[in-house]
């Protein structure tokens, strides 16, 4: 009996277990020698995609005198059907003539067909037939794998060798149609990505709201401040400069407020100001890791992210003890410029979260900043529940938001230039990290208030027209695979002969 259903066999054609029509059929290394700095590659399930080997994906290199003794197992040749079987299964290739030697790690089967062409095979095996049978047979918990006994019991419809070459040339003329359009669908999504950037390199400079600001101009027109990098052009609206004069007034007062409830709770109240003296002034724009420090308006100013908060905290540096429910807790995965994703998140109990909350706990409109994994990713708190950060993500709390507006703080930190310094303060190499000390030094340009708004307005139209844009190509891009399906369907029921 058929282990996969509902087969349909054409006239001339039979079935036939995948073993049985395989010279060989084997796995890769399920103890994978020690990574070298150089030597001969050893693939995974990450290096096959899209029908194709994918030499740019991350590998291991092992040494030569382990790759012999793997390779005895695999001996990968030319025209051998390779299939993912762990982890993300399904994905198949036939090993091209020009290929260099390489041997394979477990989540990796070879296929070795006998007088079949392999193509069949491997179109075969992308088939939504085969792929179902394959999803459904796989088993694990946290990573699901189907077995090579399992495999090989899967039946594979076997036509004369004639018509075989007929359905994979008729298959490959079609896919190639279907391909291009794939390929301009995927290009469209990366010029949308680069524009996304443009968008907000254009609002963290001026460009984007020039016509906001000749609209607004004052009738005398100021007196043009070249040096630092700046354009002429005066408003009616307060300059940042004197905005910054207002924060970094508010941001000493706050200290003041917090040192003296201190001493209030201790019951030591200071008899002069000498306690004062303490406080730590923030950092000044040094444009340590700026390149082509851009020119900005002059009614906008030159700060810190050290000059625009009081606080700036990480949570804990361990991993806690996790629940089955309770309060989120959430990674630099979770976090996102268009939100924070809590479906994927752990937890841990309200009694771990208090404990937590004493060293930091996220308020409404901070900012949540990723400075381990990805770093320099940001995203304004908007949810009105509790939740809790691990050391990944850091918390930014703004001195006053009628002074900053928190959205604009998030797209100046997520644009490129932000970006780029973030990702020279990340130091560590298995651990990547953006200390607390080092992100504060992150140099951004801030406008008047309402110009703050007025950006965030334009590029919040700008990126609902980029996501519709996107789900529209993505819509596409399922079609495409679809239309794929539809073809590989008609060919394994002998419809393209």
């Amino acid at each position: 009996m058929s282990e996969v259903e509902n087969i349909v066999i054409p006239d001339g054609w039979a079935t036939s277990p995948l073993r049985d029509i395989s010279e060989k059929l084997v796995d890769g290394s399920h103890n994978p020698p020690k990574k070298q700095d150089s030597g001969l590659p050893m693939l995974s399930a990450r290096n096959i995609e899209d029908g194709l080997l994918n030499w740019e994906a991350n590998y291991r290199l092992i040494a030569e005198d382990d790759f012999e003794s793997e390779n005895k197992r695999t001996n990968i040749e030319a025209n051998d059907v390779l299939l993912t079987i762990v982890g993300t299964i399904g994905r198949a290739c036939v090993v091209p003539k020009n290929a260099p030697r390489f041997t394979l790690q477990r989540s990796v089967a070879v296929i070795k067909p006998i007088e079949i062409d392999p193509k069949f095979i491997c179109y075969q095996l992308q088939s939504s037939r085969v792929q179902n049978y394959l999803n459904r047979n796989a088993k694990g918990t946290a990573q699901k794998g189907i077995y090579l006994k399992a495999l090989g019991q899967m039946d594979m419809l076997v036509a004369p060798i004639e018509q075989q070459k007929r359905i994979v040339a008729k298959i490959e003329e079609l896919f190639s149609h279907i391909d291009a359009g794939i390929e301009a669908l995927k290009k469209a999504k990366q010029l949308l990505k680069q524009y996304r950037q443009s968008v907000l390199k254009a609002a963290v400079t001026g460009e984007l709201t020039k016509e906001w600001r000749e609209a607004n101009k004052d009738d005398a027109q100021g007196s043009a401040n070249v040096a630092g990098g700046r354009t002429p052009g005066a408003t009616k609206l307060e300059p940042a400069s004197q905005l910054l004069e207002r924060i970094l007034k508010e941001r000493r007062e706050k200290w003041e407020e917090q040192q003296l409830e201190q001493f209030k709770a201790k019951d030591k109240m200071p008899k002069d100001d000498k306690w004062k003296e303490k406080y730590k002034e923030p950092l000044i724009p040094e444009f340590e890791h700026v390149n082509n420090i851009p020119e900005i308006p002059d009614t906008w100013e030159w700060v810190t992210v050290s000059q625009l908060t009081t606080l700036v905290k990480d949570g804990p540096h361990y991993s806690p003890k996790y629940a089955k429910n309770g309060i989120p807790f959430i990674t630099g995965g979770n976090v996102r410029p268009n939100g924070v994703d809590f479906e994927n998140c752990k937890f841990i109990t309200e009694e771990l979260h208090e404990e937590l909350s004493k060293r930091c706990k996220p308020e409404l409109n901070d900012i949540l900043f990723t400075k381990g994994g990805t770093t320099g990713i940001a995203r304004v708190n908007t949810y009105d529940f509790e939740f809790n950060v691990w050391v990944h993500v850091a918390v930014l709390r703004l001195v006053n938001m009628n002074s900053i507006d928190p959205f604009y703080m998030q797209h100046a930190l997520n644009s490129q230039l932000c970006y780029a310094q973030s990702q020279k303060y990340t130091h560590g190499v298995g651990n990547q990290d953006l200390g607390l000390t080092r992100m504060i030094k992150i140099c951004l340009a801030i406008p008047p208030l309402e110009e703050q708004r007025e950006v965030i307005g334009i590029i919040d139209r700008k990126m609902e027209s980029i996501a519709r844009t996107e789900e529209q190509i993505e819509h596409m891009l399922i079609m495409g695979e679809k239309d794929k399906q539809s073809i590989l369907a008609s060919a394994f029921s002998g419809g393209l002969q």
